[in-house]
């Protein structure tokens, strides 16, 4: 968006939702395989103690994203004014490595011998997931707020 002469520059609520237009159209994972959403529930009332702080976060999503071999089963959990995400990828996940793609950044993990996974202090808006197997196409998730 350009500014036009003469007029005020725009609000940054106007801009806000750009950056998430900009990622969703982001080529990088063209030759991707999408790994689709297929469940999604709300979670028991479980209260999980956090061990740095020693609040409590309540999860507030369950979500569930496959393709083929793979599984990622992901829960979403509220910190205060930020989210945590735990998850578990079934299938062959040896030695694979999570890219957590967000408007304007991009953060990367190993996934635990296990499968499982976590990331915390995430800010909310729209997040999608990028895992890197060896031996396998790279798995994209839809994109989902958190």
């Amino acid at each position: 968006m350009r500014d036009q002469p003469g007029t005020d520059p725009l609000p940054p609520w106007a801009l806000e939702g750009r950056s998430a237009a900009l990622a969703a159209f982001d080529r990088c994972d063209d030759g991707s395989d999408v790994a689709r959403l297929t469940g999604e529930a709300e979670p028991a009332t479980e209260v999980l103690r956090s061990a740095e702080d020693g609040a409590d976060g309540v999860a507030v999503a369950v979500l569930r994203f496959e393709h083929e071999d793979l599984t990622m089963d992901l829960q979403v959990h509220s910190e205060g004014r930020l989210r945590a995400l735990s998850g578990l990828a079934t299938g062959e996940c040896e030695h694979a490595v999570l890219h957590v793609r967000r408007p304007g950044s991009s953060d990367r993990l190993r996934v635990g011998e296990d499968g499982r996974f976590t990331l915390s202090g995430l800010a909310r808006g729209p997040i999608s997931l990028s895992l890197r197997r060896m031996g396998h196409p790279t798995v994209v998730t839809d994109w989902f707020t958190i």
